[in-house]
């Protein structure tokens, strides 16, 4: 989707790559995206997104500096792949797919590819990076569709398969399936501009290896939290069979050790997310600390407005990741000892059957007037009618609410997950992750009782002057912008797209 504007070769360009995120989707790595283009003006940026349907609207406004919008769909078309052509050249480009062809040339990278999914952490990921550029030079001749849903494609998978472990046809089925559709990425043309950033490691990152290895592109790879960690998570929460579980988390882990082989720079929000970057196969010399950043023109403290009831506040998206669960069975003991305490949970529901298990609860303990569930497009004015912020998430990197909250004099209670500890220091309570009681035991030494007053206005102050010392908007955009100058690739003749 071009946008009508129009690149200038003397500014830098920069593909920036998402996934389940920005312009599609709210969130902590959507609000990143959008402060990342909106305060580095210097830069042209061509957003590629990988979302989940065909239908969706852009949830952001974009600024003049985003010159265009590219989407893969991974799923909602009729079928994967299909390229934006006239259809007497879609048409020919399918007559031209033969099983020969198929055979000859898209085979060998494809089994290259179901072979690293066995291997997981210990595939190679220069083999796996070449087989995907292999399918991307494949694939601006011949036709996606008609070679992954080939009898020679298939027979080719039940090889692989049966080579290494015992999958039914059904597993098998499933698996191709999600291929089908993941694979989709490399028969989509990667604009050429000075540089890729990646705002996520797994299939999102794929754009800047494919640009690394065909055109000597930078690569710049930015994690919030950590994209296997909390896959993990998911991936054990799914209803598959363990070989389908299996083969899922092996593609990922595969795709991500390939993204951080070829990524110039991978950046990381704090110790904890560097630690698992590297442990999961990042060169520990390419990693840089880069954390989030806040407007505190957006976000300052305004406690003009809090209700007299005590109000315990949420700002998440409703998943399984963000604890609300935890949250859950912490209300009705802090209810015991505060009976007019108000939880708001404000964020969309992201997981329908995991939002029913948290509304079970509510019924169970008739928490009815205790908590509220609802949205807000006015987060700093949700601070300010809140007595202590809570998040209670099973992970994390650096959450933008935790640094809202901190600039807000919102006194903060968060599991000890992710970057969150290093983040706050002595500004804020943390507690044991998954813990309902310990949840329970920190909210209550800020509600109730002679000095839970006095300790709010302590926090609140730490937290304030620690925010404005380190996490502002402008301190955590420019590093990036001199990243941009350092990886710019800047060739003679060269044609921005």
């Amino acid at each position: 989707m071009s946008l009508g504007n129009e690149s200038n070769p003397s500014r830098t360009s920069v593909l920036l790559s998402s996934e389940g995120t920005y312009p599609f989707y709210h969130g902590g790595v959507s609000v990143w995206c959008d402060q990342l283009v909106k305060h580095c003006p210097q830069a042209d940026f061509h957003i590629f997104a990988v979302a989940h349907s065909p239908r969706l609207k852009a949830v952001f406004d974009l600024p003049a500096n985003v010159l265009s919008v590219d989407r893969l769909p991974l799923w909602g078309t009729e079928e994967p792949g299909m390229p934006d052509i006239p259809f007497s050249a879609a048409y020919e480009r399918k007559q031209h797919t033969t099983p020969k062809i198929i055979k000859q040339f898209f085979l060998p990278a494809f089994e290259e590819i179901v072979r690293a999914v066995f291997a997981g952490l210990n595939s190679n990921p220069a083999a796996v990076g070449k087989a995907l550029l292999t399918m991307q030079l494949y694939f601006e001749k011949y036709d996606y569709a008609v070679t992954l849903t080939s009898a020679e494609t298939w027979n080719a998978f039940l090889r692989c398969l049966r080579a290494e472990a015992r999958f039914l046809l059904e597993d098998a089925t499933t698996c191709m399936r999600w291929l089908l559709r993941y694979l989709a990425i490399t028969s989509k043309p990667i604009r050429r501009t000075h540089l890729v950033h990646a705002s996520m490691a797994g299939l999102g990152g794929i754009p800047g290896t494919l640009a690394k290895l065909r055109y000597g592109t930078s690569f710049l790879l930015t994690e919030h939290g950590i994209y296997l960690r909390e896959l993990y998570v998911g991936i054990e929460a799914m209803d598959a069979s363990e070989n389908c579980r299996r083969f899922l988390l092996g593609w990922n882990q595969a795709i991500v050790r390939m993204n951080y082989h070829y990524a110039d720079v991978v950046t990381c929000l704090g110790e904890f997310n560097r630690k698992w970057q590297a442990y999961f196969g990042a060169d520990s010399s390419k990693i840089r600390f880069i954390p989030n950043g806040v407007d505190p023109k957006r976000f300052f403290p305004d406690r003009s407005n809090l209700p007299q009831r005590p109000t315990v506040l949420t700002l998440a998206r409703i998943f399984a990741l963000k604890g609300i669960e935890v949250l859950m069975r912490a209300a009705p003991i802090v209810r015991d000892q505060v009976p007019n305490v108000c939880f708001r949970v404000l964020g969309e529901v992201a997981d329908q059957a995991y939002f029913d298990r948290c509304t079970k609860i509510i019924t169970e303990h008739k928490l009815e007037s205790t908590i509220e569930f609802g949205v807000t497009k006015e987060p700093a004015k949700a601070f300010g009618q809140a007595h202590v912020f809570c998040l209670p998430s099973i992970s994390e990197g650096l959450p933008f609410t935790i640094l809202e909250a901190m600039f807000s004099g919102c006194p903060v209670v968060a599991s000890d997950v992710g970057n969150i500890s290093e983040t706050l220091l002595e500004t804020g309570l943390l507690v044991e992750p998954n813990n309902p009681a310990d949840l329970a035991r920190a909210l209550l030494v800020l509600l109730h009782g002679r000095q839970a007053e006095e300790m709010r206005a302590s926090l609140a102050a730490a937290a304030i002057k620690r925010a404005h010392q380190h996490y502002t908007i402008e301190s955590c955009t420019q590093p990036f912008l001199d990243l941009y100058d350092s990886l710019s690739v800047c060739e003679q003749n060269f044609q921005i797209a």
